[in-house]
């Protein structure tokens, strides 16, 4: 099993260009911005760890939160409120997905999702290059009261 995964990590960075979505990438932060620019808030905290992986026509994105309660095996007193609380600090969802490196757009048809209403909805992401990171997020939305941009910032691990 260990020769398989080494095989595929080393077909993926061969198929993988600097400047292209394919491969694996790591997340580096997650920030919600203000049209003006200045971080409005970390979805996740300052620390959520996470990746999006492009092989082929299949995509997969996952993101969660380092900074949660710590619940021991035995704690009987888990409330659905902490559950919900816990539900609130992670996401994913993974399907297929057709993507424009020249264009910077990604979509993905949503076939399994941490959230059943994410199923079967299409999400289309923006993202452009920096360097040697990606930036990565939806188009400008609002999240509450105020607009804000959701960004993503991603390296190769």
């Amino acid at each position: 099993m260990k020769t398989i995964t080494v095989l595929v990590a080393l077909a993926l960075s061969a198929t993988a260009s600097a400047e292209t979505l394919q491969g694996r990438w790591k997340l580096v932060e997650a920030v919600d911005l203000r049209p003006d620019g200045t971080i409005a808030r970390y979805p996740w905290g300052r620390h959520p760890v996470g990746s999006i992986v492009v092989q082929g026509g299949s995509c997969i994105l996952q993101i969660m939160a380092t900074e949660v309660p710590d619940f021991t095996a035995t704690d009987t007193t888990v409330t659905e409120q902490m559950k919900a609380s816990l539900l609130s600090t992670y996401i994913a969802y993974t399907g297929p997905c057709t993507f424009d490196d020249a264009k910077g757009v990604t979509t993905m048809k949503v076939e399994g999702a941490w959230r059943p209403d994410y199923v079967g909805t299409q999400q289309t992401r923006y993202y452009r290059f920096e360097g040697n990171r990606m930036i990565y997020g939806p188009a400008p939305n609002t999240r509450g009261a105020e607009p804000l941009q959701r960004r993503l910032t991603l390296e190769r691990p």
